[in-house]
């Protein structure tokens, strides 16, 4: 009786839609691609899915900003820098906006680290790392977004997620 529960457990947690058990959240420590793709199977994550196209066209090995938050919150960090520039998320993801997010918040290299950093939109940002209480290293993008890798390098690994607070780079 017991195997029989284990064994229908996750057909009724995806039943009762509170886990998309191919999303983000059972991903692990993956490449910065693959969980990007977990988490664009989310229903109400727009933050993922408008990263996602450009990030498919991108060569190479990244690291995505991703804030650590709720699909609500990161849709709303898009939105507060979409009202800034005069738009809105109506049409979003896809647009040419998405595409501008993506290549502010996307970096062609392995790691987020100390010293001058290029996003894929061509900017350069100035970053700066220590370690803080917990003896992780901290780092901050431009004086306003702060955050630490998730991924460590090893096999297997291509790239990184950079986590955030609730703040995201401009891209317009």
């Amino acid at each position: 009786m017991r195997s029989l529960f284990f064994a229908l457990l996750p057909l009724m947690v995806s039943a009762c839609s509170l886990v998309d058990l191919q999303g983000a959240d059972f991903v692990g420590q993956e490449d910065a691609r693959r969980y990007v793709a977990a988490c664009a199977r989310s229903h109400t994550d727009l933050y993922c899915k408008a990263l996602l196209p450009t990030l498919e066209r991108t060569p190479g090995e990244v690291t995505v900003l991703l804030v650590n938050l709720g699909d609500s919150d990161r849709t709303a960090a898009i939105e507060r820098e979409l009202r800034r520039q005069g738009l809105t998320l109506d049409g979003f993801v896809g647009s040419a906006a998405a595409d501008r997010f993506a290549r502010a918040n996307i970096f062609l290299a392995p790691r987020i680290q100390a010293g001058t950093m290029t996003s894929l939109d061509g900017r350069s940002h100035t970053v700066t790392c220590r370690l803080n209480e917990l003896n992780t290293e901290e780092c901050v993008i431009d004086g306003t977004v702060r955050g630490g890798n998730a991924n460590d390098p090893r096999p297997g690994v291509v790239g990184n997620v950079f986590v955030t607070d609730a703040a995201i780079l401009p891209f317009d």
